[in-house]
């Protein structure tokens, strides 16, 4: 048996319990409108990260084509099966890495909350690409972003020693390192019914993400190319909405692989 990665395992460790426990994990009230907005009746949509499903539900309330990537197979099994969406809408992907050449330029909108928060720094750029190629000419991609820590990184970071903090935070690279997480019993979050042990491991297997300011996401973006931004929406939890154009080509032009 194939042993997953350790940050596909961390969310199979939640699985079903992300969502299923009284834990509301999806985006800001001001976000759920303008995504809502987007959503059209019968347009191909993709939801990457199979954990929101309130993206997901509101894709379906809207009669959109709805297909989920997650590079989790238990928490994108869950999904599914508490969605009922058929098996040909389930895909399992990890968008940092190379796409599936039947789900490239396949969607006429793609949607991820926080999912950008969860790449390491080394694989912000690749999780951008693979964001961009997933959506179809004159498409969107809406992503939602907490730029800066987490209310929780601040709390784990202020539990651990000051050699502790040094393996956790990596200011020159952009990176919180969850997998420094030490064994002793510090004060963590709790998710609905999810908590003690399990989330010690979840939270542990999430290993390095990248944190970021506004200006470090758009000039990612803008160095990315093929994608016009058409709005910034903030919300009073922190959290940033970025919506953006991928360009139709003209006539005998390509965009660049890269």
């Amino acid at each position: 048996m194939t042993r997953l990665p350790a940050k596909a395992h961390a969310w199979d460790l939640v699985s079903g319990s992300y969502w299923n426990s009284g834990y509301y994990g999806g985006p800001a009230p001001e976000h759920d409108v303008v995504f809502a907005g987007l959503m059209r009746a019968g347009a191909p949509t993709a939801v990457v990260g199979a954990s929101t499903v309130s993206l997901s539900r509101a894709a379906q309330d809207a009669g959109a084509e709805l297909h989920v990537l997650d590079f989790a197979p238990g928490i994108l099994r869950e999904a599914g099966e508490w969605l009922g969406l058929p098996e040909d809408r389930r895909h399992l992907v990890d968008v940092t890495g190379e796409l599936p050449e039947r789900l490239r330029g396949r969607y006429r909108l793609v949607v991820a909350d926080r999912l950008v928060n969860r790449f390491s720094a080394a694989d912000l750029p690749g999780g951008l690409r693979g964001l961009r190629d997933l959506v179809a000419e004159g498409g969107t991609l809406a992503l939602t972003v907490r730029f800066g820590w987490y209310d929780r990184d601040r709390q784990i970071h202020d539990a651990l020693t000051p050699a502790e903090q040094r393996l956790f935070w990596r200011p020159d690279v952009g990176e919180i390192d969850y997998a420094a997480l030490p064994d002793r019993d510090i004060p963590l979050p709790t998710w609905g019914g999810i908590s003690g042990q399990v989330m010690r491991e979840h939270i542990r297997g999430r290993g390095r993400e990248a944190r970021f300011h506004q200006d470090e996401l758009l000039a990612a973006l803008a160095d990315l190319g093929g994608l016009d931004r058409r709005d910034l929406v903030e919300a009073t939890n922190g959290t940033a909405l970025v919506v953006l154009r991928k360009a139709a080509l003209r006539k005998g032009e390509h965009h660049d692989p890269a």
